[in-house]
């Protein structure tokens, strides 16, 4: 299936909705994705640490650590997808970074990692400082997964929410940024009622960091940026989704500080 997010409580499928081009699958795991985007027109290139499935093996494999420097040359590809990936790199700048890179000016990004922000994730975070109540504790026995040399495969250790990501993606030059999920939360979706008073605190927090920033003869973030940046945070795809789905299109000039503009919602 092509990679079926829900915007709202609405359905669309992303590369279904786009013209098949050159795509980096980064990390394919077993690479099931890989093949089935090769087989509705995409040119894939997979890259993991691990050598490819036997039982889905795609025509192009790159056996490459993500942490470092991309084997590929300076705009290799329209698209970039990371599915489940990003929470375990050490070097998630790099990563960013490197995703811009390799796309061409005007590709896109899609990145899937687990939600940080969705209610009872919140909640869990709370009471154990613990996305997941189920999950136990971060530690340096259960949570590394593989040793190989100077290639670590950490679980999820490097667990990022939308506020870094964000920061991340558009420090790199990336722009017209989208949130979505594919799957909700029974949880999440039952404090809905919650939803309201962060959003009053979302702004009650943007309103006091501009009235001291102007205080101290700082700078504070222009509306554009803390109204997207609240939209997207409470949105339903983020108050209630178990996945973050974030979409982003490379800008021309590539990495840099970005202007205050506002972008997709």
């Amino acid at each position: 299936m092509e990679l079926i997010v829900r915007s709202g409580f609405g359905r669309k499928a992303i590369f279904a909705a786009t013209r098949p081009g050159r795509l980096l699958d980064v990390p394919a795991g077993a690479g099931g994705y890989s093949k089935t985007l090769g087989e509705i027109g995409y040119a894939v290139v997979s890259m993991d640490l691990m050598p490819p499935a036997h039982r889905a093996s795609p025509l192009s494999w790159i056996q490459a650590d993500a942490n470092l420097p991309f084997p590929f040359a300076d705009g290799s590809f329209d698209y970039v997808l990371s599915r489940e990936g990003i929470e375990h790199l050490e070097n998630q700048v790099g990563f960013v970074r490197e995703c811009a890179r390799v796309l061409r000016p005007g590709g896109t990004l899609v990145i899937t990692t687990p939600n940080l922000m969705h209610l009872s994730a919140r909640l869990s975070y709370l009471l154990t400082g613990q996305r997941n109540l189920k999950r136990g504790l971060i530690n340096e026995v259960q949570t590394l997964r593989m040793s190989r040399g100077p290639h670590l495969y950490h679980g999820h250790v490097f667990m990022i929410d939308y506020f870094r990501l964000r920061y991340l993606l558009r420090l790199a030059g990336f722009e017209a940024l989208a949130v979505f999920t594919d799957r909700y939360s029974p949880t999440a979706l039952a404090m809905a009622p919650l939803a309201p008073l962060l959003w009053a605190a979302a702004r009650f927090s943007v309103r006091s960091a501009a009235r001291n920033n102007r205080r101290k003869g700082l700078t504070a973030a222009p509306a554009p940026v803390t109204d997207e940046i609240i939209a997207h945070v409470h949105s339903p795809a983020l108050l209630f989704g178990k996945r973050m789905i974030v979409t982003a299109r490379r800008g021309a000039a590539g990495p840099a500080a970005p202007a205050a503009t506002a972008s997709s919602g």
